[in-house]
């Protein structure tokens, strides 16, 4: 008969065993992917590192541009391989403002709920191994305490903060998932806003317009940072109020 110690190591056993089978699978998920793109389709990297050759390439594939851009948008949250930088722009030039707006934030809907779902299947051990355990029980704390809403808010509101491992640590954590989704499109649709208008200018020639735009959005970038604090308190006391 087994001893209670036997059995709490066998357990151990199992869920290393299964940790490292989640993290293989993650592996495969997050690396297998560039690094095919990198050996396959190294020219389809270079080839999209500026707006005009991301307009080209949806221009030369003007049945599938809607396709391809949701998954240029899909694949950069998820595995950040791309130049995601230059997508929104382009798409501004190339959509318009209002339906590159659109697929921007089905693209990004899409990403969100790929990453979270990913980081729920294969579970914390194998989420913490990769990113660093550190790291990650960081951003789980913070979405596991009464202020979630308001950091998920200010995570995706200020341009420049890395949200890469958002999605991932959500998908360990006790926050809810529509509540998340909403509110990551929400904190993404200012900063997408400014790039799809800028796009947009940029295909009409209203270059003053363009810098108007950009100044308006290095202001705005440094106000979010100067008085990150007190937009926090303030996000705080709104969701307080709403329950």
């Amino acid at each position: 008969m087994k001893t209670k110690k036997q059995i709490l190591k066998n357990r151990d056993i199992k869920s290393n065993l299964s940790a490292i089978i989640n993290l293989i699978l993650l592996l495969i998920f997050i690396v297998a992917i560039p690094v095919y793109i990198w050996v396959f389709h190294r020219d389809f990297i270079r080839d999209i590192d500026s707006i005009e050759e991301v307009v080209a390439l949806l221009d030369a594939n003007k049945t599938a541009a809607v396709l391809i851009y949701l998954g240029l948008q899909i694949m950069q949250i998820i595995v950040s391989v791309l130049p995601g930088q230059v997508f929104q722009v382009a798409a501004g030039y190339y959509f318009g403002f209002f339906m590159g707006l659109v697929y921007s934030l089905i693209g990004a809907a899409i990403g969100t709920t790929i990453t979270y779902f990913v980081a729920k299947w294969l579970g914390s051990n194998a989420i913490e191994v990769l990113f660093g355990k550190e790291k990650i029980d960081k951003i789980v704390k913070m979405l596991n305490s009464s202020r979630a809403y308001n950091v998920v808010s200010l995570l995706y509101l200020i341009p420049g903060i890395p949200k890469d491992l958002v999605g991932y640590a959500a998908g360990i954590s006790s926050i809810n998932f529509r509540i998340l989704l909403v509110l990551s499109l929400i904190g993404r649709t200012f900063g997408m806003s400014g790039s799809l208008l800028f796009g947009y200018l940029y295909s009409q020639k209203e270059y003053t317009l363009m810098y108007i735009v950009a100044a308006i959005a290095v202001i705005i970038f440094l106000i979010c940072v100067i008085y990150r604090k007190k937009i926090s308190k303030w996000m705080e006391s709104f969701y307080n109020k709403i329950g």
